[in-house]
């Protein structure tokens, strides 16, 4: 078996145990279940042992979606929701509307409980595409620009090839 296929059989194993850590109670986990797996989207889950030391960020999630009004819908609902329920630490970091309606946003949903780790909640649609993007990790809101950056840099080996996230 090559590395590749050893690679995504490990992956395909592994991501039950990460997304059950991963935006545990938030509504747009219903969002990445329903329509991560549908035909012309891009589902990335990362977890720490992936993310290595080069990043405090210790869960991602992304979804890359073509746009569909229903999905887009019901997406900004699940934010909205999301960030309503824990509007007591919440802040939003970004957030850009045209006609009453989230373009683009960054959210912070605050610290988890007592501990220094907090969730984000990423929107954007663009281009015809949708993206959705949930991180935890152990760094404060302003700091979240500098770890996004730190993630764009992150190289990881598939098949003794180097691929950019």
């Amino acid at each position: 078996m090559n590395t590749l296929k050893r690679f995504l059989l490990l992956l395909a194993f592994a991501l039950p145990s990460f997304a059950a850590g991963a935006q545990e109670g938030l509504n747009i986990e219903k969002i990445f279940d329903d329509y991560g797996k549908q035909k012309g989207s891009t589902l990335i889950e990362l977890a720490k042992d992936v993310l290595g030391n080069h990043t405090k960020i210790s869960r991602y999630k992304s979804l890359i979606i073509p746009v569909d009004s229903m999905i887009l819908n019901t997406t900004r609902v699940a934010i909205l929701n999301d960030f309503v329920k824990h509007s007591g630490n919440g802040v939003v970091l970004m957030e850009s509307k045209k006609d009453g309606k989230i373009e683009s946003a960054t959210y912070s949903l605050g610290k988890i409980g007592n501990s220094s780790t907090y969730e984000y909640i990423l929107f954007t649609c663009k281009a015809q595409k949708m993206t959705l993007i949930y991180i935890k990790g152990n760094f404060p809101p302003e700091k979240l620009d500098s770890e996004l950056q730190k993630l764009k840099d992150l190289f990881i080996k598939v098949n003794n090839k180097r691929i950019k996230l």
